[in-house]
């Protein structure tokens, strides 16, 4: 899988929910063929310490394996978490257990007024 050097930084308010549609790539640029795999998203409180637990933790809500999508619904109750940043990783895995970290980066959960 190919590692681009592109911002992918998400926000979301507290509380709120969130789709995200996460699109992988081959090495070659090309859609990468998801059939057979299960994508997984994790967030935890930035900065990461090991001991610390993961604070969000679901699997895709559905996929389009030959286009390569992925989609994650960020619920109400996985976003009421305390308002800063976060790092997020979604890992894809197949049958035999592989597994591929596809993207990783920041995560900002805004303090909403409500």
């Amino acid at each position: 899988m190919a590692t681009n050097n592109y911002n992918n930084k998400l926000e979301a308010w507290r509380g709120n929910s969130k789709d995200l549609t996460i699109i992988v790539y081959d090495s070659s640029d090309n859609l990468f063929d998801l059939t057979g795999y299960t994508g997984n998203f994790y967030m935890q409180k930035f900065p990461i310490r090991t001991s610390d637990p993961i604070d969000v933790s679901i699997t895709q809500t559905s996929n389009d394996p030959s286009n390569g999508a992925i989609l994650f619904n960020l619920t109400q109750n996985n976003l009421d978490i305390s308002v800063g940043d976060y790092a997020f990783e979604v890992i894809i895995d197949d049958a035999s257990v592989n597994k591929h970290t596809v993207i990783r980066d920041r995560f900002q959960i805004k303090k909403s007024l409500f």
